[in-house]
């Protein structure tokens, strides 16, 4: 007897299992390219990291690279609660006896009319004008509402506007009895202001007026408070300031005067402190090792066959730029501090820094004005810190070379995205050109299985046998 006509199953072929095993094949270009897509995001990540830690080292460099900024003195008061003190630069050493005998004031004046509430009526129609000595006068007249204007909506108009040489405010005096209060935007008698008023209808407004000439202000005994300057002697010497912050008094130290006292000698002492160095240079530190940490990173990642940046030519050209600067010689600060490393600042092992405060604070307390002059340079714009300055700005200015390299990576991304658009689109046309030839070939090779059927049962009928 005769074996049966097959087709060795055919007709049972997975061919979902096939396509999808072709697909995945030939999907392997397009894995490749989301793969350096996935590291051209990372590395785009840690350029905005490395931009973040450049601008905290660019803060910390600006204020060594100022002359203005970089401060080698302090200043201690003997009476904070009277004089406080803080340094800037130009400092010089020395003692100083403050005594405060006036304080500068701003001008007050209340008025005399008194209202029952902020809401009672004040006027339905005139101005009111506000100037300072010798200015054109401010007119700010009442804005119209139903008709009419209530105190508080007066005082609210009043600081609404700008050119206005005093604030409002409605104070309660007592029990149902309100004042409106001018008050000097700035302290000193060149701040002394009038006031007249047409204001008409309501219960109208009215302040002292002493000499009654219908202005309100022109004489001091109408003021609450009357616009005084700031009056002291430093080391017997007399000055007055307008404000009661005085910063050009004694060099490098800005005064604040807090209360008078005629009868008191406040002693100011400004001396030489490697604290005020060290605190600057700490904060430079800190912000060198935390990139330099964040460099090391970078080169561990690489060497762990991870998205790094640590082998981009910009980022290896800043650390040796970086290094080279720290470590070298500025003759501005003279013979004997002419590197970071002679005050006191040093490479650890790691590419880190430290600052010894030992050797610092001998540097400092040696020759201040060489210490400024290795940081700073002699005319205040070079130094160490200048040059640091300088370098570090390529990278972080607006089109600088940290944003070059992120553009350079946002472009390379834009391209593969492109990239794989187009195989995506033609892995799909593959897939489904893949898929009608498989169904057209399922769909025979069914039809030859039942032809395949037939013939056995039609040998079936013809058995001689």
């Amino acid at each position: 007897m005769g074996s049966p006509i097959t087709f060795s199953g055919f007709n049972n072929i997975d061919f979902g299992s096939i396509l999808n095993t072709i697909m995945t094949a030939e999907r392997i270009p397009l894995t490749a390219l989301e793969s350096q897509k996935t590291t051209l995001n990372q590395q785009g990540t840690a350029f905005t990291t490395l931009a973040s830690k450049l601008g905290a080292l660019e803060s910390a460099v600006e204020t060594l690279s100022d002359a203005d900024g970089f401060d080698i003195f302090a200043a201690a008061s003997s009476s904070p609660e009277n004089v406080g003190v803080s340094t800037t630069s130009g400092g010089v050493a020395g003692l100083y006896e403050v005594v405060v005998s006036e304080l500068a004031h701003a001008q007050v004046m209340a008025s005399t009319t008194t209202y029952t509430s902020p809401d009672e009526v004040i006027a339905t129609g005139g101005s009111l004008s506000v100037a300072l000595y010798g200015n054109p006068p401010v007119n700010i007249p009442p804005t119209a509402i139903a008709g009419s204007m209530s105190v508080r909506q007066l005082a609210d108009a009043i600081n609404a506007d700008a050119n206005s040489p005093v604030t409002a405010a409605v104070v309660q005096a007592a029990p149902g009895q309100y004042r409106l209060v001018l008050t000097g935007r700035s302290t000193g008698s060149a701040n002394a202001f009038t006031v007249s008023s047409t204001l008409s209808g309501g219960k109208g407004l009215t302040f002292t007026d002493t000499d009654n000439d219908g202005t309100y202000g022109d004489d001091s005994a109408d003021a609450a408070v009357s616009a005084t300057n700031a009056a002291l002697t430093i080391n017997n010497i007399p000055i007055t300031s307008a404000s009661n912050t005085v910063d050009s008094a004694i060099p490098g130290v800005i005064l604040t005067l807090s209360k008078k006292d005629a009868t008191k000698t406040v002693l100011v002492e400004v001396t030489e402190s490697a604290d005020e160095a060290k605190t600057q240079l700490d904060g430079f530190v800190k912000a060198y090792n935390e990139l330099m940490s964040f460099l090391t990173e970078q080169n561990t990642a690489a060497l762990a066959g991870k998205a790094n940046i640590a082998r981009d030519s910009l980022v290896r050209s800043l650390k040796t730029g970086l290094t080279s600067s720290m470590r070298a010689e500025f003759l501005d600060g003279g013979p004997t501090y002419t590197r970071l490393a002679t005050v006191g600042v040093m490479f650890n092992h790691d590419g880190t820094v430290k600052v010894d405060a030992a050797q610092l604070k001998a540097a400092v307390l040696d020759d201040p004005n060489a210490i400024r002059k290795l940081f700073v340079g002699a005319t205040g714009t070079g130094g160490v810190f200048g040059a640091l300055k300088a370098q570090v700005e390529d990278y972080t200015k607006a089109g600088g070379l940290v944003q070059d390299a992120k553009d350079r990576l946002k472009n390379q991304i834009v391209k593969i995205d492109a990239k794989l658009d187009t195989m995506e689109l033609q892995l799909d046309l593959r897939r489904q050109t893949l898929q009608q030839e498989f169904i057209a070939a399922d769909r025979l090779m069914s039809q030859l299985n039942g032809q395949g059927s037939s013939l056995q049962a039609l040998g079936g009928q013809y058995r001689l046998f």
